[in-house]
C-alpha cells in the first residue's frame, strides 16, 4: 500500500493543480469581462455627460421655428411695444401690413411676412425698434430693413434722419396634411 500512495497523492495534486489552474483562468477571463464593462460604462457616462451638455446649450439657443402662428393682435401688440421700447412717436409707424403665411417649398413649415414702413427716424431708434420685434422664441425676426433718406428739399441741422421698410417674419411648424 505504501508504493500506491506517493502515486495516488501525485494524481490528486496534480488534479487539484488542474482545478486551480482552471479556477485562475476563469478568474482572470471574469476580470477582464469586467474591465470592459466598466469602460464600457465610462464611455457611456461621457456619451451621456456630451449629451446632457447639448440638451444645456440648445435649451436656451434660439429656436427657428414657432409651433404655432401669432395671431394679428399679437404682431400689432409687439409692434406697438417695439416702437415704445424704441422710443419712437406712434405717428412714426406708416404702415403695417401682413400677408397670408406662405408654405416654404415642400417642408412643414410656413413663413408669414409683415411689412412695416416708419417715418423718418434716427438711425439708433430704427435699430433699436428691430432689435425689440425679434423674438427667438416664436421664431420671429426682422429679415429685410431698407434704409431711404427722407426727401425734405431743405437741410436738417438735427441728427441724420432715415425712413425705414422692414419685413418682419415669423416662421411656423405646420405639417402638410396626407392628402396634400
Amino acid at each position: 500500500m505504501t508504493g500506491k500512495s506517493p502515486k495516488r497523492q501525485r494524481q490528486l495534486i496534480t488534479i487539484a493543480l488542474v482545478f486551480m489552474g482552471i479556477y485562475a483562468i476563469s478568474g482572470v477571463m471574469g476580470t477582464k469581462a469586467k474591465q470592459k464593462r466598466l469602460d464600457q460604462s465610462f464611455q457611456d457616462l461621457d456619451s451621456i455627460r456630451t449629451m446632457l451638455n447639448d440638451i444645456k446649450q440648445l435649451k436656451s439657443a434660439p429656436k427657428v421655428a414657432a409651433f404655432r402662428l401669432d395671431s394679428p393682435s399679437e404682431i400689432t401688440n409687439r409692434i406697438s411695444a417695439a416702437r415704445t421700447a424704441a422710443d419712437l412717436p406712434e405717428s412714426t409707424l406708416l404702415r403695417e401690413e401682413p400677408t397670408s403665411p406662405q408654405r416654404i417649398n415642400r417642408s412643414d413649415f410656413e413663413l408669414r411676412s409683415t411689412t412695416i414702413d416708419l417715418a423718418p427716424a434716427s438711425l439708433t431708434q430704427i435699430i433699436a425698434f428691430c432689435e425689440n420685434l425679434r423674438d427667438e422664441n416664436s421664431g420671429t425676426l426682422v429679415r429685410d430693413l431698407t434704409l431711404t433718406e427722407p426727401r425734405t428739399g431743405t437741410q436738417q441741422t438735427g441728427p441724420e434722419s432715415w425712413k425705414a421698410t422692414l419685413v418682419l417674419t415669423q416662421m411656423f411648424f405646420s405639417p402638410k396634411s396626407r392628402n396634400e
